[in-house]
């Protein structure tokens, strides 16, 4: 059967890199995201603003197809990924993208491992940053001025409410880890660290 391995980490803090160093590192294991499923993002200002006010259960983040995936692909089956229809195929290991854990009751016992990537909000927040400037160099954008607009209304959003959110998913998603890796480390470092982790946990399982 397959064996699901959750990666959890703050926007960014590394959740991508790690999750595509590692399948690379186990023998090209399949990757799935829960980013192609969610929902949330769709949500307005407002409606972010009453769900954290509601108590901000992550069971309310609908992700449509995510929990029929993970059982087709642990029945041997291929799915088709919904980001852009590329085949997702079966393996001994599926790397799941998965900020919630095991705090998304839904998929929560379907995974067999969960990396918590531990990084001070800060520094995630900077990496993302870097990313969208330097997506925007590489796309050589004529309206600068748009893009410091839609910058500063994104800034807006993380300070109101999305840092409190990330707040919320360290204190749900990370107790419930089985690995916690400093995210401050080189990739590199991190996939050797995950990886001596999971030999250590599948050993102790019987599943070697």
């Amino acid at each position: 059967m397959t064996f699901i391995i959750a990666v959890a980490a703050p926007i960014g803090g590394g959740k991508t890199a790690l999750v595509k160093g590692l399948a690379q590192a186990l023998n090209g294991a399949s990757t799935l995201h829960f980013d192609h499923y969610e929902l949330a993002t769709q949500k307005t200002p407002e409606e972010l603003a009453r769900w954290l006010a509601a108590g901000a259960d992550f069971n309310e983040l609908r992700a449509p197809g995510l929990l029929s995936a993970l059982q087709t692909l642990q029945r041997g089956e291929p799915v088709s990924d919904p980001a852009g229809g590329q085949m997702i195929l079966p393996g001994d290991y599926l790397i799941l993208e998965m900020p919630l854990g095991r705090a998304y009751a839904e998929t929560a016992e379907l995974i067999d491992v969960v990396i918590w990537l531990d990084i001070p909000l800060d520094i995630a927040l900077a990496r993302k940053l870097r990313e969208f400037t330097a997506q925007a160099l590489a796309d050589d954008t004529e309206d600068p001025r748009g893009f410091l607009r839609w910058l500063d209304a994104y800034l807006d959003q993380y300070t109101e409410q999305v840092r409190a959110i990330l707040q919320l998913q360290k204190q749900r998603v990370a107790v419930g880890a089985d690995i916690v890796l400093d995210g401050m480390r080189p990739l590199h470092a991190l996939i050797a660290d995950a990886r001596r982790a999971l030999d250590g946990i599948r050993a102790s399982r019987g599943r070697g």
